[in-house]
């Protein structure tokens, strides 16, 4: 009986392995002697992992798949192109990143610039950018050297003739700017100058400050004097420590710290005992001179003429020798 069972078991058992399939149909693999259905993305494939399909189709909702390293894609990967015929991504030209296909590229690798069809090195000339699109050189704006590749309107460096200002590059440095010809570039007035010439050279000043030799200062030094009009520090008169003018009679002080005579300041120092006069009193001393010796003059004239008329007068009542005798 034992045999008989055993016989019928190891019959059974070949019978079995000759109906064992040795291949199976679209979306399925041969998995220990029985076809197992593929990964659904998969028209056929090696495993039911995703990562297992040999070729590819129109999956089960409708979708085109591609065949790239293994896997049916719905979109080819950067650097591929789909070719609908053999369900596959190929590769684009070389250094290309988009493409339509083996011999059209749309945008090239970073560095690498589209010229005549073909990526190349990217070289973009001074005054252009690659297009991060296009990998194409583009035009940067009006003035600029250097700009970005992301905004060609944002300028990093400029032209000759050009400054940056805010990422612009301007021919003229706008107010409270200076030119900084070297780096080309707009730089800031220094406080509390409005407008400057240069970092150390300003041209106008804040409210409550003066204008000194190019600098902006809350009072103005020794042996000069606030302008309120033009808010500029000007020079005292030479003879003045201080003053509140121009003129010589403007002095509030003298050098040495001595105080000024009727706001002048004498050029001279007297002798012990004496006293400088000041200049209008000396003025007038010398113009009553002058007049008291004009007076004098004429007096003197007027007398000269007198004596003149009574000479001619006597002569003419003289009698002659003749008639005397």
């Amino acid at each position: 009986m034992k045999l008989a069972i055993a016989f019928l078991m190891l019959y059974f058992a070949g019978y079995t392995q000759s109906r064992a399939p040795t291949s199976c149909e679209a979306g399925r693999f041969l998995f220990k002697h029985q076809c197992v259905l593929c990964h659904p993305t998969c028209s056929e494939c090696e495993g039911h992992e995703l990562f297992e399909c040999t070729t590819c189709g129109v999956d089960e909702d409708g979708h085109e798949r591609y065949l790239h390293q293994r896997r049916c894609r719905l979109h080819c990967p950067r650097g591929t192109f789909s070719d609908r015929g053999r369900r596959v991504c190929l590769p684009c030209m070389a250094n290309c990143e988009l493409c339509s296909d083996a011999n059209v590229c749309a945008k090239c690798r970073e560095h690498y610039s589209l010229l005549n069809g073909v990526c190349q090195k990217a070289s973009c000339e001074l005054g252009q950018s690659e297009d991060p699109d296009t990998g194409e050189c583009v035009d940067c704006a009006v003035g600029c050297k250097e700009c970005s590749t992301d905004d060609p309107e944002i300028c990093s460096s400029c032209a000759e003739s050009h400054f940056l200002f805010r990422q612009q590059c301007r021919r003229h440095c706008p107010q409270s700017t200076y030119e900084d010809p070297e780096r080309r570039l707009c730089q800031l007035c220094s406080a509390p100058c409005t407008e400057c010439r240069s970092d150390t050279h300003c041209l106008a000043c804040q409210t409550g400050h003066f204008m000194n030799d190019g600098e902006c200062v809350k009072q103005c030094p020794r042996q000069s004097f606030p302008d309120a009009d033009g808010w500029r520090c000007q020079t005292c008169h030479s003879s003045c420590q201080s003053c509140h003018g121009p003129r010589s009679t403007h002095c509030d002080s003298c050098v040495g710290g001595k105080p000024s005579v009727h706001g002048q300041c004498p050029l001279v120092s007297c002798p012990e005992g004496q006293y400088v006069i000041p200049k209008f009193l000396s003025t007038r001393f010398h113009t009553a001179k002058f007049l008291v010796m004009l007076i004098a003059i004429i007096i003197i004239i007027i007398i000269i003429i007198i004596i003149i008329i009574i000479i001619i007068v006597w002569l003419w009542n003289v009698p002659p020798l003749a008639e005397v005798v």
